[in-house]
């Protein structure tokens, strides 16, 4: 509580004054020729001085003794709590203060969430819930101390929290209720970050952000869509900048183009195309549907990019399997986009084209940069040497590796699989059993093609069902084909039919095809017959289909059908498609050409990497 006017003096008027007049050194030059006044000086300090200027206030204070007095105390602990890096000086301002009003409190807690202290803020809400001081937590120290269990992805400590809200009657603050949407959305509940939004009276447009968000970071995509439809046209509230970030992510992961399309519309009507979050989303959003020219044009138009930009468009080409031109712009990237997201990015890239030079620089600049024990940019080494062949560097990557996601796993064990070490793959697979790693869906088809190269027909049945049993993962087409072509390899025929006509894909042509050539090679003309024939219905231009039926009919000498086949595949016009290989000349050039046409250059890899180091 401020002291009486009656007591205060001239200089504390002519302090005042200068303050308003925002003539701040002047202001604290009186106040510290006057430090008999003690107001004077701490009204000094709540007005944000530079720390040099709130140095010397304090020292000047201490020199009078009049550290005790409780409106310096306050503004010392006010001012050392705005500065980041100061936590010992708040928490010892703290401790010297001869009352410690609420105020005091929420500043201590505010404090050691700035300087990322979560628990040590939930401990000091404690104390004051406990009644230290004789004060109860206000709606701000409710509010920080759920920003805190936000920050901890603490659900349990939040919901008690949210529990003193209620007994303390801040259920209708909307501030500590949006504060509650926020916190249950990062502990991964966005039901109960939607409870939390309906007990608001009027949400207001950061309420609506906030669940839009909730629901977004928790894949709840269908939701964020349907709230955000409601915030515009029955809440009459305005989405801005934040909310359409999130909606636009929303649309990307539903690859709902069209709506993107009128998002982006209502972006450029409502003028925050200068928005780098909006922009940065909007660009996602396109890239995701497949759309990358007009993700490229909102990307050549953005006015400011960050590296969220730079790594949106490259995850795009990525992701739509353009390679080379993933290569192109981290070469046009500014150094200090050049992140370790990028660089994984990259390194996908490079697996994508199996051109293991680039990776191996983009390897050396990662390690010259300081970088290492980052799981991402590491799984890629992985993925690219295994996919590369150089399954030696692949494998003392994984060793090395401190920290292994399901990613590392996966990338080492299909690795294995893939470069014919099915044994590795299997062995790599119950490993990850043991130490606690649960397998998903990747990890089986690693496993399972691991068992279809060696005819390991037992341990492919038992890990096939163990997908659902086990780990309730519904077998996909790809393990379907992985388990066909190994019952085919081994002459069960009837087996793998029987399965597909089982299956939810039975009307998948990979799956007849992975036992269309095993039906022919093993000169079982009934399956060979039936397989084809299923395969030139549901894919009536496959060309092998009617080449391996032919054949077989040649094989059992039943000339006439071999002529018919051969009629029916002219009446259709099927041809042969041409093969496409891949040659990398001198180590330095990957080029690229089929049959029919002539050889054409890729991307030159000195071009993709520039080195400052080099002379």
């Amino acid at each position: 509580m401020p002291p009486p006017r009656s007591t205060f003096t001239a200089p504390h008027h002519e302090v005042i004054r200068l303050l308003d007049s925002h003539d701040l050194p002047a202001a604290a030059r009186l106040a510290a020729a006057h430090p008999s006044s003690p107001v004077s000086l701490a009204a000094v300090l709540l007005r944000r001085p530079p720390p040099r200027l709130g140095y010397c206030l304090h020292a000047r204070a201490a020199r009078a003794g009049i550290l005790a007095d409780r409106y310096v105390a306050n503004a010392l602990l006010a001012f050392y709590v705005r500065l980041p890096h100061h936590l010992p000086h708040a928490l010892r301002a703290f401790d010297d203060l001869p009352h410690r009003d609420v105020v005091a409190h929420s500043s201590i807690l505010a404090a050691f969430l700035r300087a990322g202290l979560p628990r040590s803020a939930i401990q000091s809400l404690r104390s004051m819930i406990a009644g230290a001081d004789g004060v109860s937590p206000s709606a701000h120290a409710l509010s920080a101390a759920v920003k805190a269990c936000a920050m901890l992805r603490d659900r349990n400590a939040g919901a008690c929290v949210h529990g003193s809200i209620l007994v303390r009657g801040f259920n209708d603050d909307d501030i500590v209720l949006s504060a509650l949407v926020d916190m249950y959305g990062h502990a991964a509940s966005p039901g109960d970050a939607r409870k939390a939004f309906e007990e608001m009276c009027a949400p207001d447009g950061i309420c609506y952000t906030s669940l839009i968000s909730a629901f977004v970071r928790n894949d709840w995509f269908e939701e964020a869509v349907r709230w955000f439809r409601t915030m515009v046209t029955r809440g009459g509230v305005e989405p801005d900048g934040c909310t359409f970030g999130s909606m636009m992510t929303a649309l990307g992961n539903l690859r709902r183009v069209r709506q993107g399309r009128e998002a982006h519309a209502q972006v450029v009507t409502r003028g925050l195309c200068g928005n780098v979050i909006v922009e940065s989303s909007t660009l996602d959003m396109y890239a995701k549907c497949g759309m990358m020219l007009e993700a490229r044009k909102v990307f050549d138009k953005m006015q400011v990019r960050n590296a969220v930009s730079w790594c949106a468009l490259l995850g795009g080409y990525c992701q739509n399997a353009e390679y080379e031109k993933v290569l192109a712009l981290f070469r046009q990237m500014d150094k200090e986009y050049d992140d370790l997201y990028s660089l994984g990015t990259v390194l996908r890239a490079c697996a994508g084209l199996s051109s293991v030079k680039p990776g191996k620089e983009i390897h050396c600049r990662f390690l010259r940069n300081g970088g290492w024990r980052d799981v991402v940019v590491e799984s890629a080494l992985v993925d690219l040497y295994a996919k590369c062949g150089a399954l030696d560097y692949a494998y003392r990557i994984f060793e090395a590796s401190s920290v292994r996601n399901t990613i590392t796993w996966n990338a080492m064990i299909c690795g294995f699989a893939q470069n014919g070490h099915a044994a590795g793959a299997i062995n790599l697979f119950n490993r990850m059993v043991r130490e606690g790693a649960r397998p998903d869906y990747i990890s089986f088809i690693g496993v399972l093609f691991a068992c279809s190269h060696t005819g390991m027909v037992d341990q492919g049945r038992n890990y096939f069902n163990s997908m659902s049993k086990d780990y309730d993962i519904a077998p996909g087409i790809e393990h379907y084909n992985c388990i066909v072509d190994l019952l085919s390899r081994v002459e069960l025929l009837e087996e793998a039919e029987d399965l597909i006509n089982k299956s939810p894909f039975r009307d998948d042509s990979s799956l007849w095809a992975a036992i269309l050539g095993a039906s022919a090679t093993h000169s079982n003309p009934d399956v060979a017959e039936r397989v084809a024939k299923k395969m030139m219905e549901l894919e009536p231009q496959y060309h092998l289909s009617y080449i391996l039926l032919e054949n077989v009919y040649r094989t059992v000498g039943r000339w006439e059908d071999a002529s018919e086949i051969r009629k029916l595949m002219q009446s259709r016009k099927v041809k042969k498609e041409p093969g496409t290989s891949w040659i990398d000349v001198n180590r330095s050039k990957l080029h690229v050409w089929n049959v029919k046409s002539a050889p054409s250059e890729l991307v030159a890899s000195e071009d993709i990497i520039t080195d400052d180091s080099s002379p």
